[in-house]
């Protein structure tokens, strides 16, 4: 199969996923996406038809396929023998795993994925829907939840801990261990009422569990969250999810016990910590003098931080606002490249 028959199916495959997720159409796709909170209460369907939206029209597109096609030498894409790329997924925002497909499958090699057991089925039946557009994916393509034999390459991602465990396990194969990240956003307190409503997105979307969710504010010394928090209020509606709010209230009960001071939106907590991650429900900020130890914190801080919300012009590799939840088709996670570590297997 030639690199121009993966694109043009993986094309079809974004087409699929759209019209076949939308609601009342009554195809197996919609019925599995209805499905998923039953599996996994923080896969809703508003957050799967949210990552549906974005990988279809960010990273199933030709432009998009053929933009990042063009950037590598066309030997990444041919290669001389096939190689099993074992794919450990994580299950902690619908259809992770899909970007490393996608590379797997457009580099020539075959695809063993270890499905997280909090997927929801989610990515079984994309590759169906892959399979069926394209029956010659189906050789390429195997999922397990058991052992993993009989592979090359591994790409892994997990927590602080499951990564030691994977450095160790795959010590003599070629590997990418993702290990856990967060994200923070810089705020100036010039921001516009729009911008803080689209970092609400950044924080709040998928419940804040994905490692692109900013989970840290870093803001002025003095900040008056008074606009910030108005913002906030488009996600009122998390009130009503019983697993968030359950965390929600467990932290609120902890920290009123160790009277730890914080603010209460009734739905989130926002208190100040050093700590870049931050628990369910909770949001954590740090003030700053001047713009410049913000610089040095990110340069300190660079291999816990997924990626930084904010102003462009003034931290370097800041991505704008509202945007942490649809990262382009070569934007790879842990800043690791991963077509260029398939096209070298």
């Amino acid at each position: 199969m030639n690199i121009e028959t993966r694109i043009d199916a993986f094309v079809t495959l974004g087409e699929r996923m759209l019209s076949e997720s939308i609601q009342n159409c009554e195809s197996k796709f919609e019925k599995i996406i209805q499905e998923a909170s039953i599996h996994n209460p923080w896969f809703t369907s508003e957050n799967v038809y949210f990552a549906i939206d974005s990988i279809a029209n960010l990273w199933l597109k030709r432009d998009a396929l053929n933009t990042l096609i063009a950037k590598y030498p066309r030997a990444h894409f041919t290669p001389k023998e096939s190689k099993k790329v074992v794919v450990i997924m994580a299950g902690n925002i619908p259809f992770a795993g899909l970007h490393d497909l996608i590379c797997v499958l457009l580099t020539g090699h075959r695809f063993l994925g270890k499905i997280s057991s909090k997927d929801g089925h989610l990515m079984a039946a994309v590759i169906n829907m892959l399979c069926e557009i394209n029956p010659e994916f189906s050789d390429l393509i195997e999922l397990s939840e058991v052992t993993l034999h009989g592979f090359d390459a591994v790409i892994a991602t997990g927590s602080d801990n499951s990564s030691r465990y994977f450095d160790y396990y795959f010590r003599n194969y070629p590997t990418i261990i993702r290990k856990h990240r967060n994200s923070i956003a810089v705020i100036t307190g010039k921001e516009t009422d729009d911008e803080l409503t689209h970092l609400s997105d950044d924080i709040f979307l998928y419940f804040g569990l994905g490692c692109r969710n900013v989970s840290k504010l870093m803001v002025p010394k003095g900040y008056s969250f008074f606009s910030m928090l108005q913002a906030f209020k488009t996600w009122q509606n998390l009130d009503t999810h019983n697993k968030y709010m359950n965390n929600y209230e467990f932290q609120k009960t902890m920290n009123l016990m160790n009277l730890i001071d914080h603010i209460d939106t009734d739905f989130m907590l926002l208190k100040q910590n050093e700590s870049i991650g931050s628990t369910v429900g909770v949001v954590h900020f740090q003030e700053y003098e001047k713009i410049e130890d913000v610089l040095i914190y990110i340069d300190n801080h660079r291999n816990e931080l997924q990626c930084i919300v904010g102003n462009s012009e003034l931290i370097p590799g800041a991505i704008s606002f509202g945007t942490s939840q649809n990262p382009k088709l070569d934007e790879f996670a842990d800043g690791i490249d991963t077509i260029e570590f398939l096209g070298k297997l």
